[in-house]
């Protein structure tokens, strides 16, 4: 599939997405990400940063789709892509590294070379990642019955890093097709505060009734981040248009409904076209991808 045709696949699925009822999609997919979240809040509200995020997702889709490729070039990858600068990502690797979630060794073949691994730590944890979009996507038309129970199978990982790696490749990601929203999605958690916002108001059944949700301190403890963080990304938003604070509370705007709706519509496209692209590479190679219970 050329870039073009990759394009209007994902649009047309997000496009779709958003004209159905998806917040059910939404809820799931908060609930399943948060329980991850609170079992470790530190990592994964470093990880959910959105450029952090797509360094991981690239070590992934990369290692998947070489397993000899050297460090470096996943490096020189997001740098170009502006992800993080060279020390930030030398940082980030040795993090991975003391964390126990990348094993680096020198490379066989060049010496002056390094290659990585994701460890089993990873490969757990990533699944459980992919599983809280792939999960919630599959409820929202329009469907995809040749995905139906793909979240059992053993090949799951290996089948989205290698899907996910021909749109990381073209560069079809939510920072490009939905720029606006980067400013909240590169916080400490990443797109959570903007969820938990969301589904705050959703379960508490403000949507219809004006958008107000839990207070500063209610929604930073959820989510283990200062009432501060919080309070300045609220006034950064509420310049934009998407945020109206009254005292304690926060008004959502139909903007910020919007937008929301918007970003997790590409982030569900996104998924189930990287498994539809993996699946059909998969089973081109003359695979199967068989199911089994985890």
């Amino acid at each position: 599939m050329n870039i073009t045709d990759l394009l209007e696949r994902l649009k047309e699925t997000s496009f779709e997405m958003t004209q159905v009822y998806i917040d059910e999609a939404i809820l799931l997919h908060f609930d399943l990400i948060m329980k991850s979240y609170r079992e470790k809040p530190f990592f994964y509200k470093n990880l959910l940063k959105y450029d952090r995020f797509m360094v991981a997702l690239s070590l992934l889709s990369f290692s998947y789709k070489d397993e000899k490729v050297p460090l470096s070039t996943v490096k020189a990858f997001c740098q170009r892509r502006g992800y993080m600068s060279r020390n930030s990502l030398d940082t980030y690797f040795s993090f991975l590294v003391l964390s126990g979630y990348m094993d680096v060794q020198l490379h066989v073949q060049d010496g002056r070379q390094r290659s990585f691994q994701p460890t089993d730590k990873t490969l757990y944890d990533a699944t459980q990642l992919i599983k809280s979009y792939l999960l919630p996507a599959q409820m929202i038309s329009p469907y995809n019955s040749s995905l139906s129970g793909l979240e059992r199978s053993a090949n799951l990982l290996r089948v989205f890093a290698r899907g996910f790696a021909k749109i990381l490749e073209s560069d079809l990601l939510l920072d490009k097709m939905l720029p606006e929203a980067k400013w909240i999605l590169n916080r400490d958690g990443g797109h959570l505060p903007m969820l938990a916002l969301y589904t705050d108001a959703l379960r508490n059944g403000s949507l219809e009734t004006g958008y107000n949700v839990s207070s500063y301190v209610q929604i930073s403890s959820n989510l283990g981040v200062s009432k501060t963080h919080m309070q300045r990304m609220i006034k950064e938003g509420e310049l934009q248009g998407y945020f109206k604070c009254n005292k304690r509370l926060i008004e959502l705007s139909p903007a910020f409904v919007e937008l929301m709706r918007r970003a997790m519509s590409i982030c569900f496209s996104v998924s189930r076209v990287s498994m539809e692209l993996g699946v059909a590479e998969y089973e081109d190679e003359g695979n199967s991808v068989y199911i089994c219970s985890f």
